[in-house]
Order: structure tokens, then C-alpha cells, then sequence
């Protein structure tokens, strides 16, 4: 059985970098999960099956932060050398912050109005910026990451809005339905 790696990047032998080849990380993820599968170790001690349990959640735990690129990109900056609790972090780019105010706003009148279209050309829109900010935190990470890294630990505060105003735009197109 594998020992229990804190880099996730190690774990499924993924070089240390923020653009990942996502098949690689999931045959690397299914490889690690038949090794250790706790069915793998029915016969052998609780010990052994506890940390058959312990390492597939491992496994399930990195699998899932690399495919997130704001997870992946929290554990890089750590992986790095530069510890970043994104719960910790206050952002202080005023107009990052005054473009999530606008943003907010934009859904509340789409939902009010209850404009299907226009709800759909918003969720287009966050789509596209989600894609582009991504790119940009590729090309962030490819380069000087400590000259770059108040922008990165934004951009990706960025991209964690923009994943939860995609959640929320797809609550409202669900209330949305229920209307018509």
C-alpha cells in the first residue's frame, strides 16, 4: 500500500504545474483507487483496511481538488511554497470587487424580470469569463509565480466568484422554469 503524500501533484504524478492534463489525472486516479480500494484488503488486518480507507479518501480528496481549478490552484500556491487560505484572503482590487458588486446586481434584475434570455446570455457571459480567467491563471502560473502572486491569489478569488454566481444563476434559472 502507498503512503499517505500531501502534494497532490505527487500523488498522481502530475508535474507541479496549474494546466493539467485532465486524462492523465483521472487514469492516474483510477490506477491509485484499484491499488487501494479497501476491497483490495478484505483479508488483512483492521490496520491495513483503516489505511486502505485513509488512502482512497486521500485519493478521492486529491482527485477532486486538481479538477477544480480553484482548488488546484490554492494547493499549487502551497505546493509552491506560498500557503494560501483562500477563506483568509481579503482582496483588496476595488474594481475586482466593484465588477462582482455589478454582477450581483445583473442577477437580481434577471430575476426579478424573470427574463429567461437574458438570464442565458448572463450565464454565457460568467461561462466565457470563467474560461478566460482560467487561461489567465495558466499563463500566471507558467511564469515568475512570486512576482505574479497578488494577482494569482485574486484571480483565482475571482474565479471562486464566478463559480458561485454559476451556481447561483443556474438556482435562479430553476426558479425561473417553475414559473412559466
Amino acid at each position: 500500500m502507498m503512503s499517505q503524500s500531501t502534494n497532490y501533484f505527487e500523488l498522481f504524478k502530475l508535474p507541479l504545474e496549474f494546466k493539467i492534463n485532465r486524462h492523465e489525472l483521472d487514469r492516474s486516479y483510477r490506477t491509485l483507487q484499484q491499488t487501494t480500494h479497501p476491497d483490495r484488503y478484505v483479508n488483512e488486518t483492521s490496520a491495513v483496511q483503516r489505511q486502505a480507507v485513509q488512502q482512497t479518501a486521500q485519493n478521492t480528496e486529491a482527485y477532486q481538488a486538481l479538477k477544480s481549478p480553484v482548488l488546484r490552484a490554492c494547493h499549487l500556491l502551497t505546493s509552491l511554497g506560498y500557503p494560501f487560505d483562500l477563506s483568509a484572503y481579503t482582496v483588496k482590487d476595488i474594481d475586482l470587487l466593484m465588477q462582482q458588486m455589478q454582477y450581483r446586481e445583473q442577477l437580481a434584475d434577471i430575476k426579478e424580470a424573470a427574463n429567461m434570455d437574458d438570464l442565458m446570455a448572463f450565464s454565457n457571459s460568467v461561462k466565457k469569463l470563467t474560461t478566460d480567467t482560467v487561461a489567465v491563471l495558466e499563463e500566471q502560473f507558467s511564469k515568475n509565480v512570486e512576482e505574479h502572486l497578488i494577482t494569482i491569489k485574486n484571480n483565482v478569488c475571482e474565479l471562486q466568484f464566478l463559480n458561485k454566481l454559476a451556481f447561483d444563476l443556474e438556482e435562479v434559472e430553476e426558479q425561473l422554469m417553475f414559473i412559466d
